[in-house]
Formats: structure tokens, C-alpha cells, sequence
């Protein structure tokens, strides 16, 4: 099966602030030399200890940020380093689900709009009749409806929200998602709700999926493959089951034994 995603030789890191004025410039290094790809219609999970670079790579990914070295390929092509001008045909194609849905939404913005907001760039010429019946459309599709969009973010539950930022990010019919965090500020029995709309829909949009997370039991139940980051670097990667059926690297081992039991 072809990839969907290729990343290869990935490195990014942050300028420190200065000691002093004449002091040299420090950096940490959040990703380096990472290499992975992810075939189509499949679900990788990355997971790691907090400030491992997951979210940084999740950046890099959707070309929120421009990696100093290396480069993400999607379907062959290169989008990372691209103008904004061109790279708008590959944002389609590819959207992010933010870990707090409160903050990834305008809160001056009714539900409606900021869901319509992506289509005015994807598909400008669709008229207003067509994107409303697009918009209730995937509104009732993730378990809200026709009402919500008259609403504002805070008149929603957090698990509410994080469906709105679904909608949001799947209202222009992408092939990769790329999830953050997701169901990491909700309440247990929320997030097994989100977890399963999440897979329902990746079987009904022929959705690939990158799903990041510190934790190794939602990453097992939901990835086909998974990569262990630790200080930016891949330290394990394998097939979900074989991986945490039978760890190599002790910082998996680690993590796994350190993993909530009943």
C-alpha cells in the first residue's frame, strides 16, 4: 500500500532566551532526524513523555511551522518550506484537531461560521444555500445538529466542543488528520465517545490518521502502528500489538510498566 505521509530526516528546534546581550544563542532541539511514513488508510500513533516534540512534530506535519532540515511529503509531494499560496490546495487535504478545542475556536464566533470558515478557503465558489447543508450535514454527522450553529463555543461541554472541532476540521472532506492531544482535557467517559466517532469516521471518509498522545492505552486501542518519541528522537517504532506485546527499547518498557492498571 502507497504512503500517504513520508517524513524524512526531520530536525526543528527553538532559539533559548539570552543570558545576556553579548551571550550566545542557546537552542533545544524538539525534533531531530526523524524518518517515518504512514500508509493509507492507517492510523499511527505517536506517544511520549511530555516536552518529547509531539507537538512540534504535529506542527511540522500540517505546515504550521517549516522545519530547519528535512522534509514532509504528502502523496509524494513536499509541502514543507512551501509559500502559503501554495501550499493552500494540500490544506484540504490535510487538517488538525487541536488539544483544547476551547482555544482552537473563535469564541466571538457563532458555530456556523467557524465551521463554514475553512470551506470559504477550500471551496470558495460553493454558494450560501450548498455550505449551509454542508455544514448541518457534518454538525448532525458528529453528534450535534442543526441547532448548534446559532451557538457559541461556551455554551458547549468541553466533549461538545472537541465534536464542533471535528466538524471543523473534516468539513472539507481531508484525507489526513492529524490529532493532538485530543481527548486529553475530557473526562474518561467522554473520551471513549470521541475516540469512537473518531474511528467511525475514518472508516466512512477513508481518513489516514496520526494520532499523538502520553497515553499508551488509547494509542493501543486506536493505532495500526506506533512511534515512541523521547527528547525528539524515535526510540522505538513497530506494529501496535508486537510493540507493546514486546518492547526492545527500556524507555518503552518504561512507559509501558508505568501504564494505569485495573
Amino acid at each position: 500500500m502507497s504512503a500517504i505521509l513520508d517524513v524524512v530526516d526531520l530536525h526543528h528546534r527553538y532559539p533559548l532566551p539570552r543570558d545576556g546581550i553579548f551571550a550566545q544563542r542557546q537552542y533545544v532541539q524538539a525534533v531531530e532526524g526523524l524518518s517515518f511514513a504512514l500508509e493509507e488508510g492507517k492510523i499511527l500513533g505517536i506517544v511520549g513523555e511530555s516536552g518529547s516534540g509531539k507537538s512540534t512534530l504535529a506542527r511540522l506535519l500540517v505546515a504550521l511551522e517549516t522545519p530547519q532540515r528535512g522534509e514532509v511529503r504528502f502523496r509524494g509531494e513536499r509541502i514543507s518550506g512551501l509559500r502559503e499560496a501554495r501550499l493552500r490546495p494540500f490544506r484540504r487535504q490535510i487538517q488538525m484537531i487541536f488539544q483544547d478545542p476551547f482555544g482552537s475556536l473563535d469564541p466571538r464566533m457563532r458555530i456556523g461560521a467557524s465551521i463554514a470558515e475553512p470551506l470559504g478557503v477550500a471551496e470558495p465558489g460553493l454558494d450560501v444555500a450548498g455550505r449551509r447543508r454542508r455544514i448541518v450535514a457534518m454538525l448532525e454527522r458528529v453528534g450535534l445538529g442543526e441547532g448548534a450553529m446559532m451557538r457559541y463555543p461556551h455554551q458547549f461541554s468541553g466533549g461538545q466542543r472537541q465534536r464542533i472541532a471535528i466538524a471543523r476540521a473534516l468539513i472539507t472532506h481531508p484525507k489526513l488528520l492529524v490529532a493532538d492531544e485530543p481527548v486529553s482535557a475530557l473526562d474518561v467517559s467522554v473520551q471513549a465517545q470521541i475516540l469512537n466517532l473518531l474511528l467511525d469516521l475514518k472508516l466512512e471518509f477513508g481518513l489516514s490518521l496520526v494520532f499523538i498522545s502520553h497515553d499508551l492505552g488509547i494509542v493501543r486501542y486506536l493505532s495500526d502502528r506506533v512511534i515512541v518519541m523521547q527528547h525528539g528522537k524515535v526510540v522505538e517504532e513497530g506494529e501496535s500489538e508486537a510493540l507493546f506485546s514486546r518492547p526492545a527499547a527500556a524507555y518503552t518498557k518504561t512507559l509501558i510498566a508505568a501504564m494505569p492498571r485495573l
